[in-house]
């Protein structure tokens, strides 16, 4: 036997090895998919009804005192598009602040604002457990907890 063949063989036998382990990591993800049954995570959801009612809409002329919107999965803040909610003030971040569903109940997150976020008139740093009838206050703009 010549030194090529016992190459080429090598390679031939590394290949086919190599050939098995996808073809049973393949098989093993199919697996989890076809287990799982096509199911997918939801984001956490608050079971409560809870809202946000804008109490002073300041100068951002797309909120209108008044109106409540729902919360039922995790909302954002800031000047930004990506935000959930947009507000298009001086004062505020382009993330500004979060509010959070874990459980049942809601939090307060600054997104290290450069003006910050006030929770009932006091300036919050992290993660503030909000209650019904709390105020927020962003730049100019007021919103109240229901719930």
């Amino acid at each position: 036997m010549s030194f090529s063949k016992i190459i080429a063989g090598i390679f031939g036998l590394v290949f086919i090895v190599i050939l098995y382990v996808i073809i049973y990591y393949a098989l093993k993800i199919m697996y989890k998919d076809v287990k799982n049954g096509g199911k997918k995570r939801r984001p956490t959801v608050v079971k409560g009804n809870y809202g946000l009612e804008i109490m002073s809409s300041g100068s951002v002329k797309e909120l209108k005192e008044g109106s409540i919107i729902p919360i039922r999965s995790d909302l954002t803040i800031g000047r930004k598009g990506d935000n959930l909610i947009v507000l298009n003030e001086q004062h505020i971040s382009g993330n500004h602040a979060k509010i959070l569903v874990r459980n049942d109940s809601l939090f307060l997150e600054d997104l290290n604002s450069t003006n910050g976020t006030y929770l009932n008139g006091t300036k919050i740093t992290g993660k503030v457990k909000l209650s019904n009838k709390d105020e927020i206050k962003i730049g100019n703009v007021i919103f109240k907890i229901l719930g």
